[in-house]
């Protein structure tokens, strides 16, 4: 995350906290719960799950990490296709009505792309990239979320469409635009101190906050152009109730005190 990673280049950064990397979004959630963080990232759509744990009730949200939702299609590594291409692929989607799919579909149809012989395979968003490394779809039609990390695997991205709405009748946009939330422990006020750094790093101009992430990451700069960057800004305990509320439904580091 790019205002996180600028973040930490400042002076006294590492005076106010100790920045601990874990294996997976999981274990901050077990480790926030346990206490053993004062703050940390999880996973929005596992607040759900997370919130009727012991020790959930000591947590509260004071950020979130947002993302354009976007339609995003994205081909198999050692596939070199062009948008008319597509006959005979075997591409995931989310579900057999999601917007992503609808959008895809109606800009494939003004464009002349014929997909009467395409084939689909119902996969959650997580499984997608996992699914191409695999071999087991030639393509995924995925939110925009997910593309940088496509990229940065080797797959291709054949087609995109920023102007998709989030949100439904069923469920609020930030259902599908928010990825991470972070949760404190309540009235933690190094835990805010560090949200206010966070944002603060966000204000950036967008050429560095991308340069920050090619820095600190294994992605070069020129995958990052042209995408957009996640943005990191204020929440409250509104987050936790909408996406309990909404079971989850979808269209790190972390800090100790020291």
């Amino acid at each position: 995350m790019a205002s996180l990673y600028i973040a930490e280049d400042r002076e006294d950064f590492l005076q106010q906290f100790a920045p601990i990397r874990m294996e997976s979004f999981t274990t901050v959630a077990y480790a926030l719960l346990a206490g053993d963080l004062d703050a940390g990232f999880v996973e929005a759509k596992k607040l759900e799950a997370l919130s009727e744990l012991e020790g959930f009730e000591e947590l509260t949200a004071i950020g979130k990490v947002t993302y354009p939702y976007g339609a995003t299609l994205i081909t198999r590594k050692g596939l070199h296709l062009r948008i008319n291409e597509l006959a005979g692929l075997n591409i995931a989607v989310s579900s057999p009505k999601c917007e992503l799919l609808a959008t895809f579909q109606e800009d494939a149809k003004r464009l002349g792309v014929e997909l009467a012989d395409v084939s689909y395979t119902i996969l959650d968003f997580d499984a997608m990239i996992p699914a191409l490394e695999a071999g087991q779809v030639d393509a995924v039609i995925i939110k925009g979320f997910y593309s940088v990390v496509a990229l940065q695997q080797g797959h291709s991205i054949l087609y995109q469409n920023w102007n998709v709405e989030a949100g439904d009748e069923c469920c609020p946009a930030i259902i599908d635009q928010v990825a991470l939330v972070l949760l404190a422990r309540r009235e933690n006020e190094a835990a805010v101190a560090f949200a206010d750094l966070l944002l603060e790093a966000q204000e950036r101009e967008e050429d560095l906050l991308r340069q920050a992430v090619a820095d600190k990451t294994t992605i070069p700069y020129e995958i990052l152009t042209g995408q957009p960057i996640a943005e990191f800004s204020s929440a409250d305990d509104e987050v936790i109730k909408i996406f309990v509320e909404h079971g989850g439904k979808s269209h790190g580091l972390n800090m100790i005190q020291q």
